[in-house]
């Protein structure tokens, strides 16, 4: 048989191959289409099952109080939970008021279920506003870091919202409240000036007395750089030095003394809400603690390996 009669004989058969084999195909697609129609019949191992999403009910990280509602100088139970411990890495804590300030920083031991606590106290000099609260949280290494917060409020607006023994001082539609004593005579209510960094006592001195003034220095302060300046003190506007000032981490302890008769006492500093000195000092304490935690479990390394 010659070439060319080779090659005409495999067209041939190509040919009858495709026309027989492409009906029969065809047939079993049209088969397969009514049967989507009609599963009876069709066995259980070729129906396709969807899984379902689980949603995992228990957080990697939470955190909550034991009540959403405080007055002042009261104590919060805070208490939260872990999944997957890191040994003896703590949780870390962040407390801030309503304009963001920095008012607690803390680290939580974890025990072996995973579970910690901690009771925060309102007393500190820079529990001062009312308002909502937030409690941040931040727990795991640098790659795995887990976070959550939750929220409580403390008082409310009036002076009703501060303890007998605090003076409320406003400044715009904003309370803090500063613990006071006094002898000689009554405060009747107190004023910050934001513009004069200036907070005004008033009083009904009907002896001569003194007042003793717990300050925050988150409410007021007075700072050449950032070291401790003297406040300027006036009473009934004239320059008093006969005054004394004991600073603590927190607070400035003024106590000042005034005459019979005395109306107005005004003691002016160098910074005032929402200049928080000591803020910037927490936030660092936050980051170093972080810092160090992470670094301890982790090995990270500031410096290069050589």
């Amino acid at each position: 048989m010659s070439t060319h009669k080779e090659y005409a004989l495999i067209a041939i058969l190509a040919t009858a191959a495709i026309v027989g084999v492409g009906p029969a195909f065809g047939d079993s697609i049209s088969g397969m289409s009514s049967l989507g129609n009609n599963t009876q019949g069709m066995p259980s191992n070729n129906v396709t099952t969807v899984q379902p999403i689980v949603i995992p009910v228990t957080l990697p990280l939470s955190l909550t109080t034991d009540k959403t509602m405080y007055d002042r100088q009261s104590t919060i139970l805070v208490t939260g939970h872990v999944q997957n411990i890191i040994p003896g890495l703590p949780v870390t804590l962040r407390v801030s008021d309503s304009l963001g300030n920095v008012v607690e920083v803390d680290q939580l031991t974890v025990d072996n279920n995973g579970n910690f606590q901690t009771k925060i106290n309102t007393s500190s000099p820079l529990w001062t506003r009312g308002g909502t609260y937030t409690i941040y949280g931040q727990y795991g290494t640098q790659q795995g870091m887990r976070m959550t917060q939750t929220q409580f409020s403390i008082g409310g607006s009036g002076a009703s919202s501060c303890q007998p023994d605090q003076l409320s001082a406003t400044l715009n539609s904003e309370l803090y409240c500063i613990n006071y004593s006094i002898s000689g005579g009554t405060a009747t209510g107190a004023t910050l000036g934001m513009s004069s960094k200036t907070l005004t006592v008033n009083l009904q001195a009907t002896n001569e007395g003194q007042i003793t003034l717990q300050i925050p220095r988150s409410v007021l302060d007075a700072k050449a750089g950032v070291k401790d300046d003297s406040f300027f003190v006036l009473v009934d506007g004239e320059e008093q030095d006969n005054f004394t000032d004991t600073p603590s981490a927190n607070a400035r302890t003024l106590t000042i003394p005034f005459s019979i008769g005395t109306e107005q006492i005004q003691i002016i500093g160098t910074q005032i809400v929402p200049e928080f000195g000591p803020i910037a000092d927490l936030v660092l304490a936050i980051a170093i603690i972080s810092i160090i935690a992470v670094s301890a479990k982790t090995g990270l390394r500031f410096m290069p390996k050589y």
